[in-house]
């Protein structure tokens, strides 16, 4: 288990050094979600919305797709008995219930939200614009039942403009 912490602090300070282009980044979350989940069994995962000060929607929208299947996809790959838990089931639930986006950074109705869904565990988080081409991104896992953080992410990332 120290050696696995160890190889996340290490990841982290590397990936934080270092800047990427979106899609690069959407993948090592994903294999970081993992890293977190690795002794999680039985659990069912929501990728819930990024929160941005910019309003940002498409991008966090680019994100929480990206990351839903990225995840899904390590979760096969490594045999984990985790489930993720669609987009869709998200926004219909969202739509019946009439949140505010303001109610969605606050833990309670996150933790609602993930009750809602049948989600054991809630991925969310903040994406915040460094300069014009570079946005930072700082994720949580939540557990539901308790609130409790289990663990995360950050990197900083490169998002092309046109």
């Amino acid at each position: 288990m120290k050696k696995l912490l160890v190889i996340l602090f290490i990841s982290m300070i590397f990936s934080c050094a270092s800047t990427q282009y979106v899609d690069v980044v959407i993948e090592e979350a994903a294999w970081s979600t993992i890293d977190v989940l690795q002794n999680v069994s039985d659990k069912n995962l929501a990728v819930y919305y990024f929160t941005s000060a910019d309003d940002d929607d498409e991008l966090s929208e680019y994100i929480r797709n990206g990351l839903t299947t990225e995840i899904a996809n390590t979760i096969l790959y490594e045999d984990l008995n985790i489930k993720v838990i669609s987009r869709q089931q998200l926004d219909q639930i969202m739509e019946e219930q009439s949140f505010q986006l303001s109610d969605l950074v606050d833990e309670g109705t996150q933790v609602e939200i993930g009750e809602l869904l049948g989600a054991d565990l809630i991925l969310s988080g903040q994406l915040t614009w460094i300069d014009e081409e570079t946005c930072h991104i700082n994720a949580q896992i939540i557990e539901v039942e308790t609130g409790v953080v289990l663990g995360g992410f950050v990197y900083d990332f490169w998002v092309e403009t046109e």
